[in-house]
């Protein structure tokens, strides 16, 4: 009777215990899992764009401008599906894992993979050749970045798998940048990019943007693993009865933003980047002492 309790106090199992059956899947949602895959698939095109021959020219040029809208079509497809699974009352734990997989695509190897290229393309910079063998100092430490990104991007989706609860009330804000904002700065700053390429009065700029790129993708690595917290801006600001004012409001913003939409995108993807440290601070300057 000692040794049994012995036994099992200690976690050995006993010859007559019955091992655990495992979980098998039987059926999943369609509608839902269709969604997250096109997410995947987005997210694939885009590697693809970004990787294309010919980066030296107008035709690498107008492939990485592909990649980056494929970035955003993937981020659309993204806030599809987990709604699409909430109205449908079919949200599940392999929804949740099969969404993380898609988004490390989407929004982890595609934008490090489209930032290495674009900022490959930047050839003001004397001897920057990334996959040369004689890569200069900048080039090495624009593919550690890449690397650094993604596997921040992998962290914070397995902490937001492992958090995440299905209801609304939880994706009020988010705990850290989320994935697809990181993604969505690094694709509309290489949309930017593509814009003032070519330009001869704007050539310093095309400088100014290479160069920055591998800085705010290391920014968005960084601040995806914090605990800054984030406003889901749809959940926030668009769901539910809102006064009259907001939604005019929110028609000039989505206007103006359609007209200048070169610089509307960058700008904006920086300034939510910066919102979630921003807030922090300021709640901490306007706190009184207790």
């Amino acid at each position: 009777m000692t040794d049994q309790t012995d036994k099992e106090s200690s976690g050995v199992e006993s010859p007559s215990q019955k091992p655990l059956r495992k979980t098998v899947l039987r059926s999943i949602a369609a509608l839902p899992t269709i969604v997250t895959l096109m997410n995947g698939t987005a997210g694939f095109a885009s590697i693809h764009y970004a990787t294309k021959a010919g980066l030296g020219n107008a035709e690498g040029l107008d492939n990485l401008m592909i990649a980056s809208w494929l970035i955003f079509a993937a981020l659309l497809f993204d806030a599809l599906d987990g709604r699409v699974a909430r109205m449908t009352r079919q949200a599940s734990d392999f929804g949740a894992m099969l969404d993380s997989l898609c988004d490390i695509i989407s929004f982890g190897v595609a934008p490090a993979i489209l930032m290495v290229h674009a900022v490959a393309m930047t050839r003001e910079i004397p001897d920057f050749e990334i996959f040369a063998p004689q890569a200069s100092l900048l080039g090495k430490a624009v593919m550690v970045i890449a690397v650094i990104y993604l596997c921040c991007v992998i962290l914070r989706l397995a902490r937001f798998t492992v958090e995440n609860a299905p209801d609304v009330l939880h994706h009020m804000y988010f705990q850290g940048l989320p994935s697809p904002a990181a993604a969505v700065l690094v694709a509309a700053m290489v949309l930017l990019f593509g814009h003032i390429q070519g330009a001869e009065e704007a050539r310093w700029l095309n400088i100014t943007v290479g160069s920055t790129l591998p800085a705010a993708t290391f920014a968005a690595a960084i601040l995806m693993v914090t605990r800054f917290r984030y406003s889901h801006l749809v959940n926030r600001f668009v769901l539910g009865r809102r006064p009259f004012s907001h939604v005019v409001i929110a028609l000039i913003v989505i206007v103006a933003g359609l007209v200048f939409r070169q610089f509307a995108l960058p700008l904006a993807a920086i300034a939510y980047t910066a919102s979630g440290p921003v807030q922090t601070l300021w709640k901490k300057s306007t706190s009184k002492p207790e």
